[in-house]
């Protein structure tokens, strides 16, 4: 069995928080873990990607995730890597060419950032933030990171591959800040997208992702070589998995982003912005002229 929806991205912008607002709906069966990253396991193991999370490696075993959602009328999974590599759209395409792709994207700076700050808590990182944004050292992974903080927050391109390729009616973009600020409006129109009972309402209350911070060095650097995540994704249901990571970390306060590298960034990004604003017609002037 293969999914009729995927949620592709972006990383660090709502999609986890959209998955389990899924997953407590009674029509809707969603992928255990859920980043599979089936269509984009080549890429990620080509650039030796840092992460050592859950990829599926042939069909076979991507359908078989699948199975138990046999009696549901939405089956998905969601897999934040397939946004940015530009062959992973036509990969979905030649496999599953009616299936629905949903789209969660964040102001550029603060997902970036907020990308970083949770590498950085997991010891996957281990470079300042600004000498990867000012390329300012030689580092063996500085292009990757680059990449992962930065790169990744250019959408135009990344959502043009899938607007152009599917169907506009196959695909569905939604901005962090109104699943945020209207989550009950930005959920009953995902739930009409994949025609399922929009009456259901699920657990907004609980905060997803909030930011902490490994409770002692020994954990950060036991988190970072994959051991704990790898395990807790694989073998551990979601709300058990949860359970344990409050064990492991505690809540923080966010730092915050300099103004100077603010204001750089603001410069890389605007004219992206302003590109993606005009495809996908929804106003992004709050992040265009730097107003969170």
């Amino acid at each position: 069995m293969l999914p009729n929806f995927i949620i592709v991205g972006a990383p660090k912008a709502g999609t986890t928080a959209l998955y389990h607002y899924l997953s407590e709906h009674p029509q809707v069966f969603m992928s255990t873990p859920k980043e599979v990253n089936f269509f984009s396991r080549e890429a990620i193991e080509k650039q030796g990607l840092y992460y050592s999370d859950f990829k599926t490696k042939n069909l076979d075993s991507y359908e078989q995730l699948f199975f138990e959602g046999v009696d549901k009328k939405a089956v998905g999974e969601g897999s934040v890597s397939y946004l940015f590599y530009p062959d992973v759209p036509q990969k979905i395409k030649d496999v599953i060419p009616e299936v629905k792709i949903i789209m969660i994207l964040r102001n550029p700076l603060e997902r970036g950032y907020s990308h970083y700050l949770m590498d950085y808590r997991l010891g996957l990182v281990d470079l300042s933030y600004d000498e990867i944004v000012y390329k300012a050292v030689n580092h063996e992974k500085l292009n990757l990171y680059y990449q992962q903080y930065v790169e990744l927050g250019l959408y135009y391109e990344q959502v043009k591959r899938y607007i152009s390729l599917f169907e506009k009616k196959q695909v569905r973009v939604y901005l962090q800040e109104d699943l945020r600020n209207n989550s009950e409006y930005v959920i009953h129109d995902l739930y009409d997208y994949l025609d399922i009972d929009k009456s259901f309402t699920p657990n907004t209350d609980q905060e997803h992702n909030s930011f902490s911070m490994p409770k002692n060095s020994f954990i950060q650097k036991l988190y970072g070589t994959g051991i704990i995540r790898t395990t807790l994704s694989r073998f551990f249901p979601i709300k058990l998995k949860m359970i344990l990571l409050n064990g492991f970390f505690e809540l923080k306060k966010k730092p915050s982003l300099s103004k100077k590298t603010e204001e750089y960034l603001l410069k890389v990004y605007q004219p992206d912005i302003k590109n993606l604003e005009r495809l996908i017609e929804k106003d992004l002037s709050h992040w265009y002229e730097g107003k969170a």
